[in-house]
């Protein structure tokens, strides 16, 4: 069984990057412009950042790469020792979910309201990687080497608005629901998605 789910984990993460090199070499044939993103992340089980390539289709579609990192910090919460006078963290978890997505931007008022303001719908799926690192182990290094990895598929929807300033910089912001499901449990737990919130800053425009 175990060797069956290997094989299909390499097969999602192979399926999962094809897609997205296909996206890139088709968008850069047929594309009118593209950019490149930061992100930063707040979902309801914790934080995380990630690197958007967006390259436009059509005047109301973008296609491109969506690579995120999430620092799980879902059940964690400080408590007052008066023993040592300091607080100390509950539920400590060393959870990293790294989600490589095919990302597409549905542009619908494209053309129909002013040029600097443009409220789009989001839609993303591909591979996840989970890591479950061991709280257990001090060394930093002990503890990430000995981790235990599963992949899975994952996906987003959600809405933003992009603001452009009149220069290469554009600032956006949204929100949007993440499908982040386990197959095997980590800490008893198979589903951490949900909503979450995000702020996007264009680095460049070509």
């Amino acid at each position: 069984m175990n060797r069956y789910k290997h094989i299909l984990s390499i097969f999602l993460v192979k399926t999962g990057i094809k897609l997205i090199i296909i996206a890139m070499i088709s968008s850069s044939l047929y594309s009118q412009q593209n950019s490149h993103n930061l992100n930063f992340m707040f979902t309801s089980n914790g934080y995380g950042f990630g690197y958007e390539s967006d390259k436009f289709l059509k005047k109301n579609l973008s296609i491109g790469a969506d690579l995120r990192f999430y620092d799980i910090r879902s059940d964690e919460y400080p408590v007052y020792d008066p023993f040592i006078n300091q607080y100390k963290i509950i539920g400590e978890k060393n959870i990293t979910m790294l989600p490589l997505y095919l990302r597409f931007n549905y542009y619908p008022f494209q053309g129909k309201i002013a040029n600097n303001f443009e409220p789009y719908v989001l839609f993303a799926v591909g591979p996840m990687l989970s890591i479950d690192g061991d709280e257990n182990i001090r060394s930093f290094s002990k503890r990430w080497s000995n981790a235990e990895t599963q992949i899975n598929p994952g996906g987003s929807i959600g809405i933003g608005i992009n603001f452009n300033t009149g220069t290469s910089a554009t600032i956006a912001f949204g929100l949007g629901y993440d499908y982040l499901k386990v197959e095997e449990p980590i800490h008893d737990k198979r589903d951490y998605g949900g909503a979450f919130l995000y702020l996007k800053y264009k680095i460049n425009r070509e």
